[in-house]
């Protein structure tokens, strides 16, 4: 199990090294076993950042108990879908600024925890690394649309049931919901997802 969580941690940093290089940026995988960077990288006007890589093989969440919020560092989750050992297919690649990471973490028993539906607004947003005007709180994307909620929400009460075993009760006190509040939430849910099949 070991080996595994390693090959896939030191596979996603060097995919993300080579996106870098690709980007024209210079870029370096740091080095040890207990390092707290992953990648470090000089913008083109001169100014260093950093970068920790996330990854999972499965789909649904991503641990993110030790990371720091600060100027110019990053998160880039990896999520492999399943796939990771098909060599052909190419993973879901999120970059967030470290400062936005805490308004995506959920808190599962004392683990904290991405959700993957969380992330849909900053998958291959590698303008954050390119540019150097970045301000916090600049985040540039829309209001999240009504619909988007509802899909957002419901995905978050299915990762709490799959990935901490809650009961329906448990997620509703989770999300401060009552039980006909999260019928109503998987009713919206369905009746979106038949509106997209047709």
């Amino acid at each position: 199990m070991r080996a595994n969580s390693y090959n896939t941690g030191i596979a996603s940093e060097y995919l993300i090294l080579s996106i870098l290089y690709r980007l024209e940026l210079e870029a370096y995988v740091s080095q040890g076993n207990k390092k707290s960077i992953d990648i470090r990288v000089i913008r083109n006007d001169g100014t260093p950042i950093s970068i920790d890589v996330k990854s999972v093989r499965g789909y649904s969440s991503l641990v993110v108990n030790n990371v720091e919020s600060k100027k110019n560092h990053f998160i880039v989750f990896v999520v492999y879908n399943n796939k990771f050992e098909e060599p052909e297919y190419s993973p879901n690649i999120y970059v967030v600024p470290s400062e936005l990471v805490s308004d995506i973490t959920e808190d599962y028993s004392g683990e904290k925890r991405v959700l993957k539906n969380k992330l849909i607004n900053y998958k291959s947003k590698w303008d954050f690394i390119i540019n150097e005007n970045y301000q916090q709180g600049d985040d540039g994307f829309d209001e999240e649309s009504n619909e988007q909620k509802i899909i957002a929400d419901y995905h978050s009460s299915l990762g709490l049931i799959k990935d901490c075993s809650y009961t329906i009760e448990q997620v509703c006190n989770h999300m401060g919901i009552s039980t006909s509040e999260y019928s109503d939430l998987k009713r919206s849910y369905e009746l979106l997802m038949d509106k997209q099949k047709n």
